[in-house]
């Protein structure tokens, strides 16, 4: 996977901001096999790779697209859709706690990074489309306790790939965005990140590295991020 853009190390950086699903945890199959379950059910057939590219987005918007591209909206209103939408979103969110969130393991890379970082004094914040009582079920208590703050979908009006979950967790921490590295895997990750106007490097955990090329620099993974920031790539 090439690598483009800034050769910003940990030392630029007063803090580093971290995505959940398929940054931390390992948890993207999971969550795409329920999208695809619960989307199915609602007459929406999405593939993998549409579920991966717009993880953290699946909104209205998004939905519509879909319905578009099969040709629904022709039947479904924009009323008939949004609540298609909440239904979807609450099953999803539903079915992952119940079958999924005991299962999902944090990569390791992602444990070595946070807890070098701690080692390092640099603060970590979690920031995710998810709601809080996912974080929780899928996170940890101890993992979820490393992070100096946590930014969940319960918090913000607007997600990603807004600015606010990234510009909200800048200001929980007490620091201006711009001094802040986000590390993402998702295409709306990366535009909040940029749209906030923080740094973003991107992990190929999820997406071929032509998805996120619009990061400042996309890494294979964590673990070759990680080497970069310690300066050893």
């Amino acid at each position: 996977m090439t690598m483009s853009g800034t050769d910003k190390g940990l030392a630029d950086f007063a803090a580093v901001l971290l995505d959940m699903d398929g940054v931390v945890l390992d948890s993207m199959v999971q969550h795409a096999a329920c999208w695809r379950e619960v989307m199915a059910a609602e007459g929406f057939d999405a593939s993998l790779e549409f579920i991966l590219q717009n993880e953290g987005c699946l909104g209205f918007e998004v939905l519509a697209e879909l319905a578009d591209g099969v040709g629904r909206l022709a039947m479904a209103d924009a009323a008939a859709l949004r609540a298609a939408m909440e239904r979807m979103l609450a099953a999803q969110r539903r079915m992952f706690i119940e079958r999924c969130a005991a299962d999902v393991r944090p990569f390791p890379a992602a444990v070595e990074l946070i807890e070098w970082l701690g080692r390092e004094g640099v603060p970590t914040a979690l920031v995710t489309s998810s709601r809080l009582e996912v974080v929780r079920g899928a996170l940890g208590a101890e993992l979820a306790g490393q992070f100096a703050c946590i930014v969940s979908a319960d918090e913000v009006a607007r997600h990603k790939p807004h600015p606010e979950p990234y510009l909200r967790a800048a200001a929980k921490l007490g620091l201006g965005p711009s001094s802040c590295l986000v590390i993402e895997n998702a295409p709306a990750g990366i535009r909040s990140a940029q749209a906030a106007g923080a740094t973003c490097y991107a992990v190929g955990s999820t997406l071929a590295a032509h998805h996120l090329a619009m990061a400042h620099r996309v890494f294979a993974d964590l673990a070759q991020l990680t080497r970069h920031l310690r300066g050893r790539d």
